[in-house]
């Protein structure tokens, strides 16, 4: 099965390196490939770092062609920002919001948005502020908001 929507397509081709294996050529980088990503009955999702070493995103089952492209825009900038590149972390959470806004990786993605604006901005407080303060009072309730929350013992 695959996700027919467009949006997902290109998402797909600009955003991620798939894995695409044939059992039946035994390639000899099958039995890693296959220990890493046994597949149940549903899709199963595993976004690695761009070293390949680190497992940043993993769920099972299907999710909307949005909040699914959203994901993939979260885990690369988890990754940039793990790269020590917060600027291009902001990017990456800022096209995440531009396709997902308002659905459920909302809180997370400005909750990581402002922890890379603030490192981009020399430890600007401003663009950590706004985005947090966004977490509390628009998600509250979620492990984001308790996260951001201690945002109101910030400088001024």
């Amino acid at each position: 099965m695959t996700y027919p929507d467009p949006k997902f397509i290109a998402a797909l081709s600009e955003l991620v390196s798939p894995i695409r294996i044939n059992i039946a050529d035994r390639h000899e980088d099958f039995r890693a490939a296959a220990v890493m990503t046994k597949i149940p009955f549903s899709p199963r999702f595993r976004l690695f770092s761009s070293d390949q070493k680190r497992l940043l995103r993993e769920w099972t089952g299907w999710m909307p062609t949005v909040e699914l492209v959203a994901e993939f825009y979260i885990a690369r900038g988890v990754d940039l920002l793990e790269r020590k590149d917060p600027s291009g972390a902001v990017g990456q959470f800022d096209a995440a919001l531009a396709v997902a806004e308002g659905g459920p990786a909302t809180a997370e993605i400005l909750y990581r948005r402002g922890m890379a604006a603030f490192i981009a901005g020399k430890f600007d407080w401003q663009p950590l502020r706004r985005d947090w303060n966004r977490v509390v009072e628009n998600h509250p309730g979620s492990r984001w908001a308790r996260h951001a929350s201690v945002i109101e013992d910030a400088p001024h």
